[in-house]
């Protein structure tokens, strides 16, 4: 459904957010998500390219491209509703997140299998790295997202597809 609210902003949304989660204007809360010339700053700041031509909102993905030349689509949702919780009010973040296909991707660094001290106070800290994974994990299987990893050591440029491949999105 589409809502105004007393200032003009347009936005897409639907009863239950609003009624149940007391979802409004995200401009007037502060929390409007970025639009396309934003996008184009970030991608720029990294030394890439935002490579798409308008903004729709959060769900639609835009087109990026990396400083060697790499495109991908990506959204802005990473830390979708089903990952907030009360140990984790923000909620737990997706690395790559297509709500629309039904799945994510995580890409684990040494940090996931091991005690690393930059990551890590502590080995409670690693063990809490641990219990988060976990729970990331059974959060997606109970929502249905197909959730799929790349390790440090696995070339992203041929996992990703093969998990795209086993998925049926790709060919």
């Amino acid at each position: 459904m589409l809502r105004r609210c007393g200032k003009g902003h347009e936005w897409s949304t639907t009863l239950y957010l609003i009624k149940n989660k007391g979802k409004w204007c995200s401009q007037c809360s502060g929390n409007f998500p970025c639009g396309l010339s934003e996008a184009k700053e970030i991608a720029h700041s990294k030394g890439g390219m935002c490579l798409s031509t308008e903004y729709t909102n959060l769900c639609v993905p835009m087109q990026w491209m990396c400083n060697k030349g790499h495109k991908w689509f990506a959204s802005s949702i990473r830390r979708p509703d089903f990952l907030k919780i009360p140990e984790h009010p923000r909620g737990l973040e997706l690395d790559i997140y297509y709500p629309q296909y039904g799945f994510a991707i995580e890409v684990q660094g040494k940090q996931h299998e091991q005690h690393i001290k930059y990551f890590h106070k502590g080995p409670e800290e690693f063990e809490k790295q641990l219990m988060r994974d976990q729970l990331k994990k059974k959060l997606c299987e109970k929502n249905l997202i197909v959730l799929r990893y790349v390790w440090y050591y696995e070339d992203p440029n041929i996992v990703i597809p093969n998990h795209l491949r086993e998925l049926g999105l790709i060919e």
